[in-house]
């Protein structure tokens, strides 16, 4: 996703990563200060993006891999004995592609929360103290899984159990070291 920003702009790569940081990047974009369309706009006016918004949609909707192996297993084991909401820093572009792109992860009960509408993310304990509202939890009645592990001592600090994401099989041997997922027999 990077590089095809960067060869529809005037800035090298290093640059254009500066520049998504800053104010009115893609931050801002997750936390709901500024609309894609004003995302879209900055870009123009700061690296001299030459693609169309339809274009730059479909570029920043380019972001991710797919699933980890092995997550689907995980899942439905989780789901067993728990519900599950997915809480993302996340933007309005993303937030329609993700549920669309990787349906096979996602089912019927399963809640989204996405930082975009609550104008704040995470680490920011107010998105923690948000998702929880959404879902009718406690903090001591949550588990929270993340890859960054910024995220994850957020998290612990107001109480959630909170684990890093490294592979499926990984988290599946913490959580039933913890005792909140039944070994797989």
């Amino acid at each position: 996703m990077l590089e095809n920003l960067r060869r529809e702009s005037s800035l090298g790569r290093d640059e254009l990563v500066e520049l998504l940081e800053r104010p009115g990047g893609y931050r801002d974009l997750e936390r709901g200060t500024v609309t894609f369309w004003e995302f879209y706009e900055f870009l123009n006016d700061h690296a001299d993006y030459r693609g169309s918004i339809r274009e730059f949609q479909e570029t920043w909707s380019d972001f991710f891999d797919g699933p980890m192996p092995g997550i689907e297993d995980v899942l439905d084991r989780v789901r067993a004995q728990y519900r599950i909401a997915f809480l993302s820093n996340s933007n309005e572009i993303h937030a329609d592609v993700i549920p669309r792109k990787f349906s096979t992860l996602f089912q019927k009960d399963d809640r989204f929360i996405w930082s975009y509408r609550f104008k704040c993310a995470k680490p920011d304990p107010e998105m923690f103290q948000r998702a929880l509202e959404v879902c009718g939890a406690l903090p001591h009645h949550a588990v929270f899984v993340d890859d960054l592990l910024e995220n994850v001592f957020a998290a612990r600090t107001l109480g959630l159990k909170a684990f890093q994401f490294r592979d499926s099989l990984q988290l599946a041997r913490e959580l039933e070291a913890e005792g909140l997922l039944r070994p797989e027999r």
